[in-house]
């Protein structure tokens, strides 16, 4: 008998258990939105009867992704759950190297279904917002990747760099995969556009927040010509630092910021708009580091510890503008961070480009279903990311019987309430 520490023994069973019971809500809640019919819809249909639908598909990597997925091979811990697959009646889950020859086979017009399904599901996201005061944060991202078709990023490792548009709430509204070699300020203006187009024709943004990447004649007479009130990060130019230099009047920020602001224009630019300064009046430093700077090295320091703010916002003082300004941490970096750590689109499946574009907005899909599922959720619960709920709730474990007729899902008494609570909440929400 093999010597072991404690006294247990290890058996096999063929019962149907989960180590991912919440992750089942989720898939009832794709029923609810009726995710099978708009990939159905939306998505090529192939014409063998022996093939896999669209639906299924998508329904394995949204499952997969939510549950922590890194590499197509993670469609195993779905394909191998037999109680999911009992629970949501999931007949068909394809295997990792199906997946991938779908994705090459499907590319580009897979893009413009999933396009279309986050357009669909865009309409109930806004029921939860002023339609009228519509934010749209735009941002690029760099995903590194060693592939044939990756090029060398302004980062310097090879990979890719999708441009990606949020709004309020963090709904992911357009996405642009780009090879790696096209910088962040490439087509900027015609990105928001195609932002624009993807809200319901009685919606328009209000408000555009962006990096310097936008900080373009295009993107600027856009923002005039439609009503758009921008806040844009600036251009620390040699004109520019000769305003600054001008500057005699600044107010204090905060214990290490002080702002300032001028009116400004652009060559072609139709009008004028303000210039909000900030400059850091000490810039903190290790003990000591001070004394081994020169008068000359110190200046340059200083110097270089501007940050310049473009807005034709003419109601708000300069210290709101950047304080909304600076909620792009928030809206922007850290839901791009979310998708792409949270939902590991920084893992690319195979070398070709349409694919992988074809998959990255698969990603967007699953990143919007959860800022939608996230509705279901108590209050303490919508601002988590997925990393946090997958540890609180998709993780818990389960298991499917039969009896009397009537399929059931057993988990701890613990998990019991908040199960009721977010089912019930998905159900009403699903009616509406």
């Amino acid at each position: 008998m093999t010597q072991t520490i404690l006294d247990f023994a290890v058996e096999s069973t063929d019962e149907k258990l989960t180590p991912r019971a919440g992750s089942i809500l989720l898939g009832e809640y794709l029923k609810g939105i009726k995710l099978d019919s708009l990939c159905n819809i939306h998505l090529p249909v192939s014409q063998s009867n022996r093939a896999y639908a669209s639906s299924s598909y998508i329904n394995a990597l949204i499952l997969m992704l939510h549950s922590g997925g890194k590499v197509l091979d993670d469609i195993r811990t779905i394909k191998s759950d037999k109680a999911m697959q009992e629970i949501l009646k999931l007949r068909d889950i394809p295997k990792a190297d199906t997946i991938g020859k779908w994705l090459k086979r499907t590319g580009l017009l897979g893009i413009y279904g999933i396009e279309k399904i986050n357009r669909h599901l865009l309409k109930s996201h806004l029921k939860y917002y002023d339609r009228t005061k519509l934010v749209l944060d735009i941002d690029a991202t760099v995903i590194e990747a060693e592939k044939s078709t990756a090029r060398s990023t302004y980062k310097g490792p090879p990979g890719y760099t999708p441009m990606v548009g949020h709004i309020n709430g963090g709904f992911l509204i357009h996405s642009e995969f780009r090879t790696g070699n096209i910088a962040p300020a490439d087509t900027n203006a015609v990105f928001i556009k195609k932002c624009a187009k993807q809200l319901p024709k009685d919606c328009k943004f209000k408000y555009l927040r962006a990096d310097g990447a936008s900080y373009q004649v295009k993107v600027l007479n856009y923002c005039f010509e439609n009503d758009i009130t921008f806040t844009i990060g600036a251009h620390l130019s040699p004109s520019t630092r000769a305003e600054i230099k001008n500057i005699s009047t600044w107010t204090q920020y905060s214990k290490y910021e002080q702002i300032a602001e001028y009116i400004d224009t652009m060559r072609n630019v139709e009008q004028a708009y303000r210039l909000i300064v900030v400059k850091k009046r000490i810039t903190p430093m290790l003990p000591h580091i001070e004394e081994l700077l020169t008068q000359e090295q110190k200046q340059h320091y200083f110097e270089e510890h501007y940050h310049v703010i473009a807005t034709n916002d003419l109601e708000h003082s300069a210290e709101e503008m950047l304080e909304f300004y600076r909620q792009r941490g928030e809206t922007s970096e850290n839901r791009i961070k979310e998708l792409k750590r949270g939902f590991n689109m920084r893992y690319m499946p195979t070398s070709d480009f349409m694919a992988n574009a074809f998959y990255f907005a698969i990603g967007t899909l699953a990143y919007n279903i959860f800022v939608l599922f996230k509705q279901t959720f108590e209050e303490s619960w919508k601002h988590h990311t997925v990393q946090t709920i997958r540890y609180k709730f998709y993780n818990i474990a389960g298991k499917a019987i039969q009896h009397a007729r009537k399929t059931i899902l057993k988990v701890n008494i613990d998990f019991i309430e908040i199960i009721n609570k977010i089912r019930k909440k998905s159900y009403q929400i699903c009616l509406q």
